[in-house]
């Protein structure tokens, strides 16, 4: 009996240890298409339901890749124009110059999302990301495309799922143990 039960104690450690191996990858991808200028905010929202998450599953880590394009790039009293876009929402935050040009090319920006981000899609599956153009000096206003917003989360069982599932097994070893010895 002592070799069954530190067999299952190993079986169980092994299956906590795997737990990660159960992960999910998903993918929310926004086209945007806005053209943001003189002080503008646009919000959208990923929802990670419309792609199946699982029930049971909670999102461990997530992470945002937004791609802008500068609208024409021209020059203001002899400077270039400067593009400044701000991102805010629940557990995100960011500031940048937007470079990429609206014909050639995409100004790529990664952002992970912090904790209060993971509660709200732990919450409902939900994120909101806003993102406002920035005047940058002289009182002139900018502008910019935003282009695309995708949003990327790693999925994975909840422990009280794994537990169930392991009693479980515990029992159907018992009772093939308990068969074996009557």
């Amino acid at each position: 009996m002592k070799i069954v039960i530190s067999k299952v104690f190993a079986f169980l450690i092994a299956l906590a240890l795997s737990s990660g191996a159960s992960a999910l990858l998903i993918t929310d991808f926004e086209y945007v298409g806005v053209k943001l200028g003189e002080g503008q905010s646009k919000t959208i929202y990923h929802d990670l339901t419309d792609y199946g998450v699982p029930d049971k599953y909670s999102v461990t880590k997530a992470w945002l890749k937004l791609g802008f394009a500068d609208s024409e790039g021209r020059r203001i009293w002899g400077d270039w124009e400067y593009d400044w876009a701000k991102l805010t929402g629940p557990g995100l935050s960011g500031f940048w110059e937007v470079d990429g040009s609206h014909w050639f090319g995409y100004d790529i920006r990664k952002v992970a999302v912090g904790a209060d981000g993971i509660d709200s899609l732990n919450e409902d599956g939900r994120l909101s990301v806003t993102i406002t153009s920035f005047y940058e000096k002289n009182g002139q206003y900018n502008d910019f495309w935003w282009k695309t917003s995708m949003l990327k989360a790693k999925v994975v069982p909840e422990p009280g799922s794994l537990a169930l599932l392991a009693f479980g097994l515990v029992g159907l070893v018992l009772c093939r143990r308990q068969m074996q010895v009557g």
